[in-house]
């Protein structure tokens, strides 16, 4: 990791108008500066976050319809002192960036730690194909979806995939989203479709994350360490 990332993590914190007084405690510096800063668009999870961490209502305000889906689709447009400065604001490690084959196992096994810890089995499969290298998350797909043979849709699989989703708790559509919009990103025509409540406002799953443990940590330790699919 580039020794500079943690300074320019902090600098970009101020410039934003937040900071850290205290061990899982954040603060606008200057709410006039939050309010009106220019955020250049990869910065905005850090901004959104950072936002929600101080009051969900003013991130809201400050990012008015943004998605969740909005805020993770931004996620490969972030360089090392974003992604640092995100995980600074979920109290996740620093992101560990040296070569992309660690970048990968780290993202690989973080990907599956979340989905193991937070029963989403129901969304995704574990494939003895890896389509890349290296990494664990090559070995997970969507279900519904014949990986062992043409890769096409299995309809009355993922109906129940789908159905799977529409059952699980917030917390639980929160990371699934969160997963399937890393793994493709842009508008899903494909697979949380027919009435899957997809539209989970981002400020809104910053708090629903930060309510529950150590589920904002686990998230941010997955997002900063992305590595493609």
């Amino acid at each position: 990791m580039n020794n500079n990332y943690v300074d320019q993590a902090k600098d970009l914190l101020t410039e934003i108008g937040v900071h850290h007084p205290s061990k899982g405690v954040w603060a606008f510096t200057n709410v006039h500066t939050a309010n009106q800063a220019y955020i250049h668009h990869s910065r905005e999870p850090v901004a959104l976050a950072a936002f929600a961490a101080v009051n969900a209502t003013f991130a809201a305000g400050r990012f008015p319809g943004w998605a969740l889906v909005d805020m993770v689709d931004k996620v490969p447009c972030m360089d090392g002192a974003e992604l640092t400065a995100l995980s600074m604001v979920c109290g996740a490690s620093i992101p560990t960036l040296p070569s992309a084959s660690v970048r990968g196992n780290i993202f690989g096994q973080a990907v599956w730690n979340i989905v193991e810890a937070y029963s989403l089995e129901g969304c995704f499969e574990h494939v003895a194909r890896a389509y890349g290298s290296p990494g664990r998350h090559y070995n997970l797909r969507p279900r519904g979806f014949d990986w062992a043979g043409g890769e096409e849709p299995i309809p009355e699989e993922l109906k129940a995939m789908r159905k799977n989703y529409r059952a699980m708790s917030p917390l639980q559509q929160v990371m699934v989203l969160t997963i399937m919009h890393l793994y493709h990103q842009g508008k899903d025509k494909v697979y949380l479709t027919g009435g899957c409540p997809t539209k989970i406002a981002a400020a809104e799953a910053m708090d629903i994350l930060r309510r529950n443990g150590p589920a904002l940590s686990a998230w941010g330790h997955m997002v900063t360490h992305y590595a493609g699919w």
